[in-house]
């Protein structure tokens, strides 16, 4: 199972790379996308530097995609409407190069990896069909929903508090554990979709149902790379709903932060840090229900 994983990574990751070129060279030869390219140009930098810092840490279980949606909506790099399908396709890459380096990690169950990992994949493709087809409005609200439960979840795992401070030793899961368990990754599948990360409620569920932490993480790496390189990443390519340029800088940027962190980093405390990031998401949870309010179309008085 891990060597399958490991295959599925690089598969992922090559599928992506050739529907990625070939849908921004399409929209690069229309009007509005050649505008849009020009556009996303201007924030080159500052989001291969959000892609390195973010994906840097994925590492060690914050999870980018809190730190990388905060980064877009305060620097105003990415649109709003475009962000969800912008991380799902951007940190495919890193995340299944993280999937390809961690699969063997703890010796984890081959059985309890691979059906986790198809529940997560199941639920992204089932997810992104309603999500791709949200207009804006749709979008802000449910990404302003996504960032207080991703906020709520990462202080909670931070202060090790509830099932997010539970851990056994087990390297597995089985009969109706294993059936809870898919379940949930099935649901946070789906909840990717909207910019809600999968690492610390994964860990946390897994964990509250005996599994050792270090198990855990060849499942929430291999459940993230999977779902986003088969389930949601394709569909976001196909509509068009993501930044074009941003996505490019996901690619450089967070590979080059995953290899940075597992070359270069053996052991980092990160409890105050991943504090400091669920509270930048609870902010990005209140701009996203401002705009939104303030998009709404203003009633005309009688």
């Amino acid at each position: 199972m891990v060597m399958a994983l490991r295959v599925l990574a690089v598969l992922g990751l090559l599928l992506n790379a050739l529907l990625v070129f070939r849908k921004i060279k399409a929209l690069r030869a229309t009007e509005a996308g050649a505008e849009k390219w020009e556009e996303g140009k201007k924030h080159a930098v500052y989001n291969t530097i959000v892609g390195i810092v973010a994906n840097f840490f994925d590492v060690f279980g914050i999870g980018a995609f809190a730190t990388t949606s905060a980064a877009f909506k305060m620097g105003k790099s990415v649109r709003d409407g475009d962000i969800p399908g912008t991380l799902n396709v951007g940190d495919t890459f890193p995340v299944c190069i993280e999937a390809f380096l961690f699969a063997a990690l703890a010796g984890v169950d081959g059985v309890t990896l691979g059906v986790l990992v198809v529940a997560a994949v199941v639920g992204a493709f089932l997810g992104s069909t309603l999500v791709t087809k949200l207009n804006i409005q749709g979008v802000r609200l449910m990404m302003g929903v996504g960032m207080v439960i991703l906020g709520i979840m990462m202080a909670l795992r931070a202060l090790a508090v509830g099932p997010f401070g539970l851990a056994g030793d087990g390297l597995s899961l089985t009969g109706g554990r294993l059936v809870i368990a898919a379940f949930v990754m099935i649901i946070l599948g789906i909840l990717m979709n909207i910019g809600v990360g999968l690492y610390a409620p994964c860990m946390a569920i897994c964990c509250g149902l005996g599994m050792s932490v270090t198990a855990t993480l060849p499942i929430v790496m291999g459940a993230s790379a999977l779902l986003m390189a088969f389930g949601n990443g394709p569909q976001f390519i196909k509509t068009g709903r993501f930044d074009m340029v941003a996505v490019l800088c996901q690619m450089v940027g967070g590979t080059a932060g995953v290899l940075a962190a597992y070359f270069l980093v053996k052991n980092l405390d990160v409890k105050i840090l991943t504090l400091i990031v669920a509270a930048v998401v609870l902010v990005t949870a209140v701009l996203f229900f401002r705009d939104y309010k303030n998009g709404k179309p203003r009633r005309r008085r009688a």
